[in-house]
């Protein structure tokens, strides 16, 4: 179309010159700018220096993200029961009647089975015995004689006079013949018993059981009678019934084995125990006390570095959801605080693990139990893309960046012409706004 011989094509080219001048007018005010009237390698150095060591914060902190995150899924791991050799898979024995039997060791096999133990005799040592002597009286003889077995014995010697000719009492000659026994290879444990003024030589077999007996001859002089057999050796008689069979067994020692299984009992006294195999509660408990911490640590870091990128944020809120009811939570040890933050009772714990196990073991390491739900949202983190935990770090390290694409400032005249000009920040052919653009530069 054209009006009086001029077509639109020419207004269009009027148009473009128009853009064109503004263009130029533009970079002479940018020139003129002191603000933006750098030289190119200084703008380009500093550049490259603001980015450089966002980046290098970028990754220091994905770093320290991915750390957060591992820790979290270790500890949570600890308790899940895919994990044999976890916390909660570790089978304990514990004895229902400590003065019969102590239990100790760890189950070889994975075994829910109960042992009944009948003690009926415990391991016994020789013991001899002196008869009682005034421990402050004099000594009236001196000491000459040999205790131990056919392979180890000592000769106790101990003068009854001092060494400035004074005598000793009868205490002091026990004690000395004492030392020179403890400090001998005698398989023999020697002390000396006081009670009410009186003293007696108390000797000992160290070890248990028929065979181990040792010999006291020669001149006793204050232990007298400590040649005479008090106690006799007796070895330990006890039974195991498991799944309804009953084995008898006869042991040298108060320390035996239990089921074949790797269980060890100590033998206290006579009667009878049940070893029974469950979760070791001071273990469980420190795994959770761990895992608590561990959520703590990770729920503080991703809250302090909130801004750093929407991935942060997106995991935030995945760990706190779904940690379980209050009830569930309370059954473990585990409370709620007002900032989202958790907090352990052991004893609630062992209560609890007493009171119903079962339930127990399963609120923590049961198919979706939190073991598992804790190890998924650590390990769903760590597969988060490293550009959604920085995406904003990097805008806010970059909005002081005169000139820069992704600047927000409102010092940059980019930003100021695009509040004006509908048509974008860049349109040169907004003459409206060209000027005033241009006088805020200059």
């Amino acid at each position: 179309m054209a009006i009086n011989g001029i077509g639109s094509y020419g207004l269009n080219s009027l148009y473009s010159y128009q853009s064109t001048i503004n263009s130029l007018r533009f970079s002479q005010a940018i020139y003129k700018n002191p603000k933006l009237n750098q030289s190119s390698s200084s703008t380009s150095a500093s550049s490259v220096t603001s980015q450089k060591a966002a980046n290098n914060a970028n990754v220091a902190f994905v770093k320290e993200y991915s750390s957060s995150m591992t820790d979290l899924m270790n500890a949570a791991n600890e308790l899940r029961a895919s994990n044999k050799n976890g916390a909660m898979s570790d089978l304990a024995i514990t004895s229902s009647n400590e003065k019969v039997a102590t239990a100790s060791g760890k189950l070889l096999i994975k075994s829910d089975k109960d042992f009944e133990l009948d003690v009926t005799q415990i391991a016994q040592a020789q013991m001899n015995v002196s008869e009682g002597v005034k421990a402050g009286a004099y000594a009236s003889a001196d000491m000459n004689f040999t205790v131990g077995d056919d392979k180890n014995s000592v000769n106790v010697k101990v003068s009854a006079v001092k060494a400035n000719g004074g005598s000793k009492t009868n205490a002091q000659m026990l004690r000395e013949a004492a030392d020179q026994i403890n400090k001998s290879k005698a398989n023999v444990t020697a002390s000396v018993v006081e009670k009410d003024g009186v003293a007696s030589l108390q000797l000992v077999g160290k070890e248990t059981g028929i065979g181990n007996e040792f010999k006291v001859s020669g001149e006793m002089g204050a232990a007298a009678g400590a040649e005479n057999v008090k106690t006799e050796t007796a070895n330990a008689k006890y039974s195991v019934t498991s799944s309804g069979m009953t084995t008898d067994y006869e042991s040298k020692s108060n320390t035996v084995s239990v089921g074949y299984v790797g269980v060890n009992a100590e033998l206290k006294g006579t009667g009878q125990t049940t070893f029974k195999a469950d979760v070791d509660t001071n273990k469980a408990a420190s795994a959770l006390s761990d895992l608590v911490n561990a959520y703590n640590s990770s729920l503080k870091f991703l809250n302090n570095n909130f801004e750093k990128g929407t991935g942060v944020g997106r995991q935030l809120e995945s760990i706190i959801r779904g940690l379980g009811s209050e009830q569930s939570l309370k059954q473990m040890g585990i409370t709620v605080n007002k900032d989202a933050s958790l907090s352990f009772s052991k004893s609630d714990f062992e209560k609890n693990m007493a009171k119903d196990p079962a339930l127990t073991r399963d609120l923590i390491s049961g198919a979706n139990g939190l073991a598992d739900r804790m190890f998924n949202k650590a390990s769903s983190g760590l597969n988060m893309s490293s550009n959604s935990l920085v995406n904003g770090y990097s805008s806010n390290a970059y909005s002081s960046s005169y000139g820069s694409s992704s600047a927000k400032s409102a010092t940059n005249p980019y930003t100021v012409l695009g509040m004006y000009s509908r048509s974008g920040v860049y349109n040169m052919s907004n003459y409206n706004t060209v000027g005033m653009m241009i006088n805020y530069l200059i």
